[in-house]
């Protein structure tokens, strides 16, 4: 009996452990993306603008967006706007708030639990006409 046989079994088996190991180490990441649960989107609808009466220099107005909450704005200047409040209606949360005086304050309410609900605010102070005295008010709800 020749010691060559035993040594090509081996070498056979180690090639086959190799090639096996290198496919599982391969199938591995395909396997595991199958499994894993898919990103949610969040699709966003149109935006609404509605045109309402600004409140004066040094005053205030509250909006509503839908059911999520209000926002309070204070009418800095004929072309500055700057958010006061936000506040979530009961099960949702103020995600976004843009701070300090702007052109075009953010606000953006999402649904607890259900973060691809989301509503988002925006306005603006009309700049043609008799600027400052219309803030237009833009609402976007996303899924």
């Amino acid at each position: 009996m020749s010691f060559g046989h035993p040594l090509r079994s081996a070498r056979a088996v180690l090639a086959a452990a190799v090639v096996l190991g290198a496919t599982a180490l391969v199938a591995t990441p395909a396997a595991a993306s199958t499994t894993a649960p898919a990103a949610s989107a969040t699709t966003c609808g149109a935006k609404t603008v509605t045109p309402n009466p600004a409140p004066g220099v040094g005053k205030t107005a509250t909006f509503t967006v839908d059911s999520a909450g209000t926002v309070t704005l204070l009418q800095k200047s004929k072309t500055e706007l700057k958010v006061t409040s936000a506040q979530a209606d009961s099960g949702w949360k103020v995600n976004t708030v843009t701070s300090g005086i702007t052109t075009r304050p953010h606000v953006g309410f999402q649904q607890i639990g259900m973060p691809a609900n989301q509503e988002r605010f925006w306005a603006r102070l009309n700049t043609n006409g008799k600027p400052g005295t219309v803030i237009n008010v833009i609402i976007q709800s996303c899924t």
